[in-house]
């Protein structure tokens, strides 16, 4: 593919960049209607954590709407850069802003974590369920805002350009994309600076692996501890009580695990790739841009799993029906009107 222009692959990445996001305005909006209106209260207080965490998706969704950020691998290097400076922002300002958008993705991340906590807190220590009451809530918020910020910081600031970085990847992105890396908001991690380690990108990228080694390890030992305990605790539920737990339990595996194999998988191969100083140039924003329809996808896969949604869902469209149809009467009710104005004049003629 040697000196192929990818700009191609950048409007494929933009175009699922718009989709994922009114897909996710649409999906989203209606699963957290529902969760508000409908079922709220056979889930309690985890209804809370569906909405905080379609409301983050949203937020995902729209920073990559709004910015339009790409990855791309050249050797030992991962580049992440944008093509563009909305709302006037310059150079600097867009590449934090490119740090809070993959913040944000670890704050998705961080808020699965949470709600596994809570799956296994229900099955098995249920008094903890009051830390997700009232004022307890913001310990959860504060949570994954700060490792979102944390691993914000880690791109923003320790994959930030300097000489060497802009003298070794100018080439590439005139070749590839025609623009002047000077012009255009640019981030990289780069393995190496000649026969050294280039230790301040290793140092964010060991931060993102913490971050992201933590919200798993939660997520393993909960989903490991609810799968081998599931059943006994089940067995005291009430029927629907205990479909709802296996429903809940079904989706967070589902959520977790489609993502995890399909997108952060190939993604964390593209981040540690560099350190193998491979001799190649590759679009990866092909693989980032599934990323951008991800939220909508996890609300589809929450709607499907659990039965609640679909009940929620057909009484939804039954009363919008309904009303619909005591709002706009039919030709029966308008003859009938017109024989009620009839009759009426007739007993007025006969006075």
């Amino acid at each position: 593919m040697f000196g192929t222009v990818y700009l191609p692959y950048i409007k494929f990445c933009i175009f699922m960049g718009d989709l994922g996001f009114f897909s996710n305005a649409f999906f989203g909006f209606i699963l957290v209607y529902l969760t508000l209106f409908y079922i709220k209260r056979q889930f309690g207080s985890y209804k809370y954590l569906l909405v905080n965490f379609q409301l983050l998706g949203f937020i995902f969704a729209s920073f990559e709407f709004l910015f339009h950020t790409f990855l791309h691998t050249y050797n030992a290097s991962l580049i992440y850069f944008s093509l563009s400076r909305p709302l006037g922002l310059s150079n600097f300002s867009m590449e934090w802003m490119m740090g809070i958008y993959t913040g944000l993705y670890s704050a998705t991340i961080c808020q699965l974590a949470i709600q596994f906590i809570y799956r296994y807190w229900a099955l098995f220590d249920t008094p903890k369920i009051k830390y997700f009451h009232g004022w307890y809530y913001l310990i959860w918020v504060s949570y994954y805002s700060f490792f979102g910020v944390l691993w914000a910081f880690a791109v923003g600031h320790f994959f930030a350009m300097d000489d060497f970085g802009r003298e070794y990847l100018g080439g590439e992105i005139l070749l590839r994309y025609e623009r002047n890396i000077t012009d255009i908001p640019v981030l990289g991690l780069i393995a190496y600076e000649g026969n050294s380690i280039r230790w301040r990108n290793v140092y964010g990228l060991s931060l993102m692996t913490l971050i992201s080694t933590i919200q798993y390890s939660v997520i393993l030992i909960c989903g490991h501890q609810m799968y081998h305990g599931m059943r006994a605790k089940l067995s005291v539920l009430s029927a629907q009580n205990r479909r709802l737990h296996k429903q809940f339990f079904r989706a967070l595996v589902i959520q977790i695990t489609a993502p995890t194999i399909i997108l952060f998988c190939p993604v964390f191969f593209m981040i540690y790739a560099p350190f193998a100083d491979l001799e190649m140039s590759f679009p990866s924003c092909i693989i980032q841009s599934g990323f951008t329809v991800y939220p909508a996808l996890d609300s589809i896969i929450m709607m499907s799993c659990v039965s609640e949604y679909g009940r929620a869902l057909k009484k939804l469209i039954w009363n919008t029906r309904q009303k619909y149809t005591v709002r706009s009467p039919g030709p029966a009710a308008d003859e009938s009107k017109e024989t009620v104005k009839t009759g009426s004049k007739a007993i007025t003629t006969k006075l």
